[in-house]
């Protein structure tokens, strides 16, 4: 953990939340008074003895940290910036009602080689959208390189990783929605932008949103193939830069249904904070046969030790 974060939470801990209030950018403030915040941070913390780091995520020059009580019934979020100053503090008491059963199908990710997850709805205050359990089980998938999603030396959609990546069916099925010829620009009124909707077995339904304007290659009605070309990531509808966002429902309309916890192929879990690539939805074969000399060479040095350890140790 980092020095900076268990500083902050031994001051959260013992109360001093003035200190805290301090630490905050102005924007934040604008949120709280001192006397607000002071009230609904001891009412948070009244009853918790201890907390545990839940998940920390490093982005775009910004550190995002989750801690939780070790019933995981309270969720404290807090955003540092590059200067540790705090640009935002959540506190959550989470719902104690009942998870929604997972997907019956597995699916593979959208995407070849790796992505960085910028939002996970499989564990509770780590997904970015609509916080309620209905709405909560989806992915947003960014590419990065050095924990950023845009190169600095090139200017607006051409500096970002993910603008104009492939984007491919994660499972079989029938395109059942196409919404295309939305801007690459942020859109309050289409939040998903340019998005398609396909239909699975076992009445799943799966939407790949914020799509590249006139990117879709698909059309309403087509069957496509796993892994098959969908489009490509854009900047459309609610989002700060170009990512892709993937969410598997029980119902077509996005309004009324409830989103699924997904299974994944192998031994894929993606989680927010980390990379993920498609190799890890391989079994033992595929993994070796996809890699080539120098990794399979790497993967055998790195297990002699494993190996050596448990036949002698």
């Amino acid at each position: 953990m980092h020095h900076e974060n268990k500083q902050f939470i031994l001051l959260f801990k013992d109360g001093q939340f003035d200190d805290i209030y301090h630490q905050m950018t102005d924007s934040c403030k604008s949120h709280y008074s001192m006397d607000m915040f002071h009230h609904e941070a001891s009412s948070f913390h009244h009853g918790i003895r201890r907390y545990r780091l839940f998940n920390e995520m490093v982005l775009n020059g910004s550190r995002y940290v989750l801690w939780s009580d070790f019933r995981k019934e309270k969720l404290l979020s807090v955003q540092f910036n590059h200067m540790n100053q705090i640009e935002s503090i959540q506190m959550t008491v989470t719902s104690s009602s009942k998870e929604t059963n997972p997907t019956k199908n597995k699916y593979h990710l959208p995407f070849k080689e790796q992505w960085f997850v910028v939002s996970e709805g499989a564990n509770v205050g780590m997904y970015l959208h609509e916080p309620i359990r209905k709405k909560r089980d989806g992915y947003d998938f960014l590419k990065t390189k050095d924990q950023q999603p845009y190169n600095r030396r090139k200017v607006g959609m051409n500096g970002s990783y993910a603008f104009g990546e492939r984007v491919i069916a994660p499972l079989h099925g029938t395109i059942h929605q196409v919404v295309d010829g939305l801007s690459d620009e942020l859109d309050a009124d289409h939040p998903f932008g340019n998005h398609v909707i396909i239909q699975h077995s076992n009445d799943e339904y799966c939407l790949l949103a914020h799509l590249e304007n006139g990117s879709i290659a698909v059309n309403v009605g087509d069957t496509v193939k796993t892994k098959q070309l969908i489009g490509r990531c854009g900047r459309s509808g609610s989002t700060p830069e170009p990512r892709l966002h993937m969410r598997v429902m029980n119902h077509p309309d996005v309004d009324s249904a409830t989103a699924l916890p997904i299974q994944w192929k192998g031994r894929l879990r993606p989680m927010r904070g980390k990379v993920v690539t498609s190799r890890e939805e391989e079994g033992w074969s595929y993994g070796i046969a996809a890699l080539d000399f120098s990794e399979l060479l790497l993967y055998v040095v790195q297990a002699i030790p494993r190996l050596f350890f448990r036949f002698f140790g």
